[in-house]
């Protein structure tokens, strides 16, 4: 990475991640999630998004679970490293830089996980905290994961979660091997509902 131009270099045209995890892991269960994505692609339930097919991967432990594939973008339920969650992964395409690119990323997380709590076959099993956020960002040329690029991407990440959560981050630290794609970990102080966040978002510019 070229630390001199700071964020610039790590945020531009990178594929973002967001990730938030279930309350519940034991509540659970990847195949019955195949059937509620194919529902969104029928009734087009993710605006913004053209989806385009679905994949399981229940089979495979701690992996990346079931992906609803859309043309600029990845929406994922997985297992990694033992923690399910929803995460959201954009493809190199525009949808902004910086600061607004992962109020973005986090708008499209959130967004996923709100249908999850409210999808009437799922039985209210379905919830998620949002004190612990993962972000990633899958580009090693330009993000390698280390401190350097975690000190180069920090400002932005603080401000957007500044301007998500109205509050700062407790933490953000670099949760990541020096031979995986950057990963940060957020800690909040509370774990406001993820409708409370999506309406906070309301007031943020897109």
């Amino acid at each position: 990475m070229n630390h001199t131009n700071g964020s610039s270099d790590a945020l531009a045209s990178a594929e973002l991640s967001v990730k938030l995890f279930v309350e519940d892991p034991a509540a659970v269960d990847l195949e019955e999630l195949i059937p509620v994505f194919h529902r969104w692609i029928r009734e087009s339930s993710l605006d913004g998004e053209l989806p385009i097919d679905v994949a399981g991967y229940a089979h495979v432990p701690k992996g990346p679970g079931v992906v609803l594939i859309c043309d600029q973008a990845h929406y994922y339920f997985d297992e990694r490293d033992g923690r399910p969650g929803m995460r959201y992964r954009g493809r190199r395409v525009p949808r902004g830089s910086g600061e607004q690119g992962i109020t973005k990323a986090f708008r499209c997380a959130l967004r996923a996980a709100a249908l999850l709590e409210k999808d009437p076959s799922l039985g209210k099993r379905y919830r998620f905290r949002t004190d612990t956020v993962e972000l990633g960002i899958t580009d090693r040329l330009h993000a390698p994961s280390d401190e350097r690029t975690l000190v180069a991407v920090r400002p932005a990440v603080a401000a957007a979660v500044r301007s998500i959560y109205g509050k700062p981050a407790k933490s953000i630290t670099l949760a990541s091997g020096p031979r995986e794609p950057f990963l940060v970990r957020i800690e909040m102080a509370e774990s406001p509902k993820v409708e409370t966040l999506l309406e906070q978002l309301d007031g943020v510019a897109p």
